[in-house]
């Protein structure tokens, strides 16, 4: 081999770029159609129609009038941008050839979520390759093989990645302060799902955090009690951003849902109504499924809660809906606190801390919801270097692989390989929705007894969460601590364990 002219061992860099740019690059472009070909490939070989009809009913159904499809398509809940590839889904199966393979109609639903996972890889490399090109490719790689990702885009079906991927441009964008970017990804996240809501707070606050800085300081409110606000540039130029944030915000609002509610209008009886009904998708969506949890394995599923109506009271004048409403207001109150009274702030750890407390203390949960919560855990290990976070990322995503894996595998009729979870008990609980009790008549669900792998994959996930939010809360309320910038040799062997190391094998 003639290492002159191989890049990999030429150790002179030339002028203007690295020595291993194409390198990078290239292994950059190759990761990913390795990723979205094992995700297709998985999406046509696996078979399965829970939780997946839906999406070809009502890409069929949207033929019939795209804008109007609020006033139409039956029990449809997803806001308006995920119509468009649903449109296009059902443009695919009115061909004879989607029809009649099973194999193009598993591909059709699950086209659009396997190309989504595949660009946060793309995502997550381009992430980590500011701060190290190992960095970028280890991330990216670690993506691309994940299984609780690749089991809910290729197995599955579902469409959380394309949520986590608009959250993963969302969070590159303000980690690079591109006020306006950051508005039209956010809109267009919190018009791709119900669950982009949730990140409100954090967006919000890490906006106000570069337009205007910390509040710590003071001079905010000192500027605001003497009236001299507008007098000062720094507040002017703050000003401008915020407003430009909130311009970019309303616009893509604007552009996404006034063509459906135009249509709406159009097509109904009553203008009003059919005017503000795409907007009554987020309301319809929380009250759609009154249960305590959703084969979420949180806290609930560890006290045998799993599909309980969420109205019924532990304390007199207390249900469990209300308590998992106080939760929910405590996580929202806890994202200022951490940016008004924490010694640091990271808008990743900040995302994490406030995802992973909805799904492990609030109501209403399903067993997908905390897949976002990788993606933020490893946002935080690249920023912060902190293998901690690596190993919680490992962990966690093994929790919700078996979780789904679960999930998935109890309601089909059919052998999987996680055929042997499978224990034969059979659940009494009355109060269950008709599709967990035709599980139950399966003998696929032991939520009730305490041996149960759902039970133990939440007692295990209740660790995590309380190892994994000690750690963030004492990386951003601890003055002393400091943010570790290491190369990737220095993250997987810290350089005072190389001197003993090395110390060690000279005295032998």
């Amino acid at each position: 081999m003639n290492r002159k002219r191989n890049r990999l061992y030429d150790d002179r860099p030339s002028a203007g770029h690295r020595p291993d740019e194409g390198l990078e690059r290239q292994f950059g472009a190759i990761l990913f159609c390795f990723a979205l070909l094992l995700r297709l490939t998985v999406a046509g070989g696996y078979l399965n129609a829970y939780d997946t009809e839906w999406n070809l009913m009502w890409g069929m159904e949207l033929g019939d009038g795209f804008f109007s499809a609020y006033t139409h398509v039956t029990s449809l809940d997803y806001p308006p941008l995920y119509l468009y590839p649903l449109y296009l889904v059902g443009r695919l199966m009115r061909l004879t050839e989607f029809q009649g393979y099973a194999p193009f109609r598993m591909l059709a639903i699950k086209c659009f979520p396997c190309l989504a996972d595949s660009l946060t890889c793309a995502v997550l490399y381009r992430l980590g390759g500011r701060r190290n090109a190992s960095a970028g490719m280890m991330a990216a790689a670690l993506w691309a093989v994940n299984p609780a990702t690749v089991f809910n885009c290729a197995f599955w079906g579902q469409t959380d990645c394309v949520l986590i991927c608009l959250a993963a441009l969302l969070f590159e964008a303000l980690a690079q302060k591109r006020v306006t970017l950051s508005g039209v990804l956010f809109a267009a996240m919190c018009a791709t799902k119900l669950q982009g809501l949730y990140l409100t707070p954090v967006v919000g606050m890490e906006i106000w955090y570069i337009c205007f800085g910390t509040l710590r300081d003071g001079h905010f409110l000192q500027h605001m009690r003497s009236g001299r606000i507008w007098s000062d540039r720094r507040w002017q130029r703050g000003a401008k951003k915020f407003l430009r944030f909130a311009g970019a915000v309303g616009g893509t609002f604007a552009v996404i849902y006034l063509p459906f509610m135009i249509g709406g209008a159009i097509a109904s009886s009553d203008r009003a109504a059919g005017f503000f009904q795409p907007l009554t998708v987020y309301a319809d969506g929380v009250d759609k499924y009154p249960y305590i949890t959703m084969n979420a394995d949180n806290i609930y599923m560890l006290l045998g809660l799993n599909g309980v109506s969420d109205d019924i009271r532990f304390l007199p004048g207390v249900s469990v809906s209300l308590l998992g409403k106080f939760f929910l207001l405590a996580a929202v109150a806890a994202v200022p606190a951490v940016y008004l009274r924490g010694k640091r702030h990271s808008h990743w750890l900040a995302a994490y801390m406030l995802t992973e407390c909805i799904f492990m203390l609030t109501c209403r949960q399903h067993e997908r919801y905390q897949i976002i919560t990788l993606l933020f855990l490893m946002g935080g290990f690249l920023q912060l270097a902190d293998r901690r976070l690596l190993t919680l990322f490992s962990l966690q995503s093994a929790v919700i692989f078996f979780n789904q894996a679960r999930v998935l595998g109890s309601v089909l009729e059919r052998t999987g390989w996680w055929e042997g979870y499978r224990t034969g008990r059979r659940a009494t609980n009355q109060s269950m929705i008709p599709a967990q009790q035709a599980v139950i008549s399966n003998g696929a669900w032991w939520v009730r007894h305490h041996y149960d792998f759902a039970v133990w994959n939440a007692f295990f996930n209740v660790c995590l969460m309380a190892v994994s939010l000690t750690l963030v809360l004492r990386y951003l309320f601890n003055r002393n601590g400091r943010i570790m910038q290491r190369n990737f040799l220095q993250w997987i062997f810290p350089r005072d364990d190389r001197e003993r190391y090395t110390k060690r094998r000279s005295a032998k």
